[in-house]
């Protein structure tokens, strides 16, 4: 249906980083460069400065920013340590937290301060209430801190250390996405200018580039960059494959191999069909495959919007009269055999509907001969069309018929 929201079920198979440097690459700003492993988790850099953005899942009953977390005060420190060793300019870098969950998660009070201070003296006394609820007004808590951060508390609490750290609390952020972030992602891709029925199929293909292009670089050990610029033309070159004027472009799931040949085995009419003119195994198969396509194809073009469903009888109207035509046109030069005569008739006919259009428009290269196939196979008591010459009394003497 056009304008669906469903989150495509392919996104939970890719990282949480993957996700969020594809939802970071859709912006207005193609000068943008997103990276992973870069700078940070994820980082975002463009002329106003530098975004660097340490991404956390929660799992279970952890809380990445409670009062204590020691990965909220690791992430600090890392920052610190980034500022002091001269990775980044303080007045050009924000600092910003992610958490992504699939519960609510409620910020503590110290997180929550020190993303509330954007001036020199919030953030002087977020980081002063920070050391007193930890440490206590007189350091007689110090010693009870947890092993795990305790180091990174003795750096972001040393009064020389004092002035680095208030600035990065006065630039740091913290963003949380409670049970929504993957609908969020999606609907922010679907909110720039693509072919609301083409949505999904945009939106799996543009994750695997970006997973693609992330992992050619994070292999051989190397950060992963990818251009906002890079990331529009792809999508515009995937959006006029599908939005081409002339063309209608599958959307449906490929059958597997399996799923072809439990198809096969049911030897349904136009399976039968193909019998009766002894066409071998891979013809079959083949046969099967597009038959599969071309129900699932209509299908879909039908519940998107993409194809009214009277266009289907008119297109399949068009088959019959080719399939009429080319009959009426091999009775003048009969085969030896009608076997031959029917295998003649059914190649002829699968390449003359490869150029008969659906609303005006060509379709892929199986939904022709799955079309043929879809007539082949109905009415089941007395096929539309066949290729055998006989092909009606010869299936009815088979019991080939329903």
């Amino acid at each position: 249906m056009a304008g669906n929201t469903h989150v495509p079920d392919k996104l939970h198979g890719y990282t949480l980083q993957v996700r969020h440097m594809m939802c970071e690459l859709i912006s207005l700003d193609l000068e943008r460069i997103v990276s992973v492993e870069a700078l940070e988790d994820v980082a975002i850099e463009s002329e106003d400065g530098v975004v660097v953005e340490q991404i956390k899942s929660v799992q279970s009953g952890n809380n990445p920013i409670a009062d204590r977390s020691e990965v909220f005060w690791k992430s600090l420190y890392n920052w610190f340590q980034y500022i002091k060793n001269g990775d980044f300019s303080l007045d050009k870098t924000t600092f910003r937290f992610v958490v992504i969950s699939n519960r609510n998660v409620t910020t503590g009070v110290i997180p929550e301060a020190f993303h509330s201070a954007h001036t020199d003296e919030d953030a002087k006394a977020a980081l002063k209430a920070a050391q007193d609820a930890l440490w206590g007004t007189e350091n007689e808590l110090r010693a009870q801190v947890p092993s795990g951060y305790s180091s990174y508390l003795d750096s972001l609490f040393n009064a020389g250390n004092s002035a680095i750290v208030t600035q990065i609390i006065k630039a740091m952020e913290i963003e949380t996405h409670p049970s929504n972030y993957d609908n969020s992602f999606y609907k922010k891709f679907c909110s720039q200018p693509i072919p609301p029925e083409y949505s999904e199929e945009l939106f799996t293909y543009m994750l695997g580039w970006v997973y693609e292009r992330v992992n050619a670089q994070t292999k051989h050990g190397l950060p992963a960059y990818i251009k906002c610029q890079d990331f529009r033309d792809t999508l515009q070159s995937q959006i006029r494959r599908y939005n081409q004027n002339g063309i209608l472009a599958s959307v449906a799931t490929r059958p597997g191999e399996h799923e072809t040949q439990k198809e096969l085995d049911r030897q349904d009419i136009y399976i039968k069909q193909l019998g009766l003119i002894e066409l071998d195994v891979s013809d079959k198969l083949k046969a099967a495959n597009d038959f599969l396509r071309t129900s699932a194809e209509k299908t879909a073009w039908a519940e998107r919007g993409i194809v009214a469903p009277q266009s289907f009888d008119d297109y399949h109207d068009g088959l019959i009269r080719i399939w009429s035509t080319q009959s009426r046109l091999m009775s003048f030069t009969p085969s030896p055999t009608d076997i031959q005569s029917g295998q003649r008739l059914y190649l002829i006919c699968q390449d003359a509907v490869r150029t008969a259009k659906v609303q005006g428009n060509d379709t892929p290269e199986f939904f022709g001969a799955g079309s043929l196939h879809v007539l082949a196979n109905e009415p089941s008591q007395e096929p539309l069309i066949g290729w055998h010459p006989m092909y009606k009394n010869l299936l009815k003497a088979s019991g080939g018929t329903k």
